[in-house]
């Protein structure tokens, strides 16, 4: 039984991937050795899994499956992905049992995880995220030949109310800042506003991504858009230049995601705005780049969005201002009677 799989190489980053007949995955790694052990160790559990697939059946089970992925997509994926699919396993790891078989998985299963995280009051944005990266980890053991089909492609996410986002209004930041007593905590929530930059942008940022000569920060390849430069203004700039140079990392008190979201939600609390969270200072941005003239193309670049729809989010902002600003000054006029 022939199985077309082969080691290779990147020539653009020199990152080693695997190949499985026509389908490449990488590896996470530039070092020869390691991606050579790592290839080894996928061969073999591919060859072992080649007849199962084949037949439709799987002899893997959820908890083995979980195991290997995660030890392969530490490595392999960018750290916001791999949690996010570290959580999604374990959640239906809970409902379906480590023991079941991977074939054995369907929706069923995934809806009793929808179930628990409604019992537990998460939003349906957390939920549709799980949704996601549920069926994003199964197509990889679809990759793998562990199971021939993803069952999980079929189930469609909750609907969820298309509302304006919540944000800051201008006026009321000051305020809102004064009351931020953790100066290091402050500067960070600055950071954010100033520059609508997601979460673990920012907690990733190192000094050697900061052009001062250019006036630029580079971001790293994150969520879904690729590696590239944005504009330092004024006030990201006042950010920087407050900031001690203790470490290679610009915030290096915040190296942990979570840690800033706990810190950012209680200084909002605190603030007396509890409904909102860390995502809602990108928002923040947004609006206030769209209350200052700037167009959503213009605002859509500073985001970052691949997808011009996710921009659209704003555009009851731009109307707004167009609203605002359409009276013109050209003096005494006689346009007779």
């Amino acid at each position: 039984m022939k199985f077309a799989m082969r080691l290779g190489r990147r020539k653009k980053n020199g990152i080693y991937f695997v190949e499985i007949e026509g389908k490449r995955t990488s590896l996470g790694t530039r070092d020869k050795v390691e991606a050579t052990r790592l290839y080894n160790k996928i061969k073999k559990e591919a060859l072992k899994g080649k007849l199962a697939f084949l037949t439709g059946t799987s002899k893997i089970t959820l908890g083995e499956f979980k195991e290997k992925y995660l030890e392969w997509a530490k490595s392999a994926e960018v750290k916001s992905t791999y949690r996010a699919d570290k959580l999604a396993l374990q959640k239906l790891t809970k409902q379906a049992g480590e023991s079941i078989r991977l074939d054995k998985i369907d929706i069923f299963h995934l809806d009793k995880m929808v179930a628990s995280c409604l019992e537990q009051g998460l939003s349906k944005n957390s939920i549709n995220n799980y949704i996601r990266h549920a069926r994003r980890v199964m197509n990889k053991a679809v990759d793998w030949r562990y199971i021939s089909r993803n069952t999980l492609s079929e189930k469609k996410e909750l609907k969820v109310d298309k509302s304006p986002p919540s944000f800051l209004h201008k006026d009321s930041i000051p305020e809102f800042l004064g009351k931020v007593t953790d100066i290091d905590v402050r500067r960070m929530i600055v950071a954010y506003i100033a520059t609508g930059r997601r979460r673990a942008e920012l907690v990733g940022l190192r000094w050697k991504d900061i052009n001062w000569e250019t006036k630029t920060y580079h971001i790293g390849k994150s969520k879904n858009h690729l590696s590239r430069d944005y504009p330092i203004n004024s006030v990201f700039e006042t950010v920087l230049k407050s900031l001690p140079r203790s470490s290679e990392w610009v915030f290096p008190r915040f190296r942990h995601p979570d840690t800033i979201s706990h810190l950012v939600k209680d200084a909002l609390v605190a603030g007396g705005m509890g409904h909102l969270h860390l995502h809602h200072l990108r928002h923040t941005f947004a609006s206030l780049q769209i209350m200052q003239g700037r167009s959503l193309k213009t605002v859509q670049g500073l985001l970052g969005h691949i997808d011009y729809q996710s921009t659209l989010v704003y555009a009851h902002l731009t109307d707004e201002f167009l609203q605002e600003n359409a009276e013109i000054q050209l003096g005494p006029i006689d346009l007779g009677n």
